[in-house]
């Protein structure tokens, strides 16, 4: 699945990046400046959330916080579940 997610960006990056060529410029030479800021962008988006999502994963793994959490999920489910029960 993995492979399919790489083509399937490649394939978007080989459609989408033409398009910002300017008239007269050197495709390959472009395509390939466009590339490295698309992958530096990608870097510096994806880096901190990366960071985040570690921060993040020790806190959501106390027991006390999974804890709230089903309570909270259960609440709103049963709470879903009685408006669609009312509403019909």
């Amino acid at each position: 699945m993995r492979r399919k997610a790489r083509g399937k960006a490649g394939v978007f990056a080989v459609s989408f990046l033409p398009q910002f060529v300017p008239q007269g410029a050197p495709v390959p030479p472009t395509l390939l400046a466009f590339s490295v800021i698309w992958a530096v962008i990608d870097l510096l988006w994806y880096l901190p959330l990366i960071w985040l999502a570690g921060r993040v994963r020790g806190v959501l793994q106390r027991r006390s916080i999974q804890r709230r959490m089903e309570q909270v999920s259960g609440a709103l489910l049963v709470g879903l579940g009685m408006r669609l029960a009312v509403g019909s």
